[in-house]
């Protein structure tokens, strides 16, 4: 028998019981635990776990070497989510333990969530709203509106959820670019679309800008002062990705000074604090870190959590390590 143990943050609280995972789990010992700073948890209770599987998310919540350190018998972690940015994988890997996360789940959600950031901000839709709202009937209230199809959307990152992206905007007639250095030649040929060499080069070309990579080392403060300064003026930015890829003193900077026309943000530098300058914007509109919710999103990660974790028990190699270990760990 198998001890797991869930850890959620005691800010998102996900669920409150551990029902999906104890169907596919039957028979193993499962705990779950609300935590506000990894310090809540005993060195007994993690002395005592084979596996973890991580909802926290909060940059509060950090499982790094130190932490890592105190689970002696685990095997591997499972990151119910896309991003691992909260755990350091490399001391993961020197003590043994595989981490694996759920790349696939919610990319219907995340996709649709910028595309639909993407069009409120394109036809000014909160503004409209409020207008209506404050009883005015007055369709010129936006001022100037750009015709959608035949602008350029840049995709930073052209995994599933860019590449999702990517089909939704084709069908809205933009034509999409995208710069991501770690995709195969080839995949623009498969999709249609244009791939720019460098970060400068899409920077420069777009006329929307949405963000779908990862938060990593190379990533942290991708879009700087200087990154904002090459854009084309009035460019529309959304971002559903991470919310330190962006800086965030710069992305207000190039709101107020004109260089963004507005933007969509599911995701903030430093969230849940968002300054009040940027909530005062009222070309900004902000989202709580949602992009990836539906109800059959989050049963698809939680149950393929649990299944990943069960293929472990059964001696199996699941796909979507993102730290593999040398063969004689495995």
């Amino acid at each position: 028998m198998a001890r797991i143990l869930i850890i959620d943050s005691t800010t998102e609280q996900h669920f409150p019981l551990p029902q999906v995972e104890q169907e596919f789990l039957l028979g193993h010992q499962l705990e779950l635990r609300h935590i506000a700073h990894t310090d809540e948890l005993s060195d007994a209770l993690l002395a005592s776990q084979d596996y973890l599987i991580i909802w926290a998310c909060i940059p509060a919540i950090q499982f790094d070497a130190a932490f890592l350190a105190r689970l002696p018998r685990c095997r591997a972690i499972v990151k119910a989510a896309v991003g691992y940015d909260n755990i350091d994988i490399v001391a993961a890997r020197q003590l043994g333990i595989a981490v694996y996360n759920i790349p696939d789940y919610g990319t219907e959600e995340v996709a649709d969530h910028a595309m639909a950031l993407l069009l409120a901000l394109a036809r000014k839709l909160p503004q409209s709203d409020r207008q209506v709202r404050e009883g005015g009937w007055d369709w010129s209230c936006v001022k100037t509106l750009t015709r959608l199809r035949g602008r350029h959307l840049g995709l930073i990152g052209f995994g599933r959820i860019g590449s999702a992206m990517a089909r939704r905007a084709q069908a809205f007639g933009l034509h999409v670019h995208f710069y991501d250095p770690h995709v195969a030649s080839g995949l623009d040929k498969a999709h249609g679309v244009q791939r720019c060499e460098r970060l400068d080069e899409l920077l420069g070309c777009c006329d929307i800008l949405s963000v779908h990579a990862d938060l990593n080392p190379g990533s942290h403060h991708l879009l700087d002062a200087d990154a904002f300064a090459k854009m084309r003026p009035q460019t529309l930015f959304i971002n559903t990705a991470r919310g330190a890829i962006i800086e965030r003193e710069a992305l207000l900077a190039a709101l107020q000074q004109g260089i963004l026309a507005g933007a969509g943000l599911d995701v903030v530098e430093h969230e849940p604090a968002i300054p009040a300058a940027l909530r005062a914007l009222d070309n900004v509109i902000l989202t709580a870190h949602s992009a990836f919710y539906s109800e059959a999103a989050l049963h698809e990660m939680r149950s393929k959590s649990a299944t990943l974790i069960r293929r472990l028990l059964s001696d199996e190699q699941p796909r979507d390590c993102v730290n593999p270990l040398p063969l004689t760990l495995a």
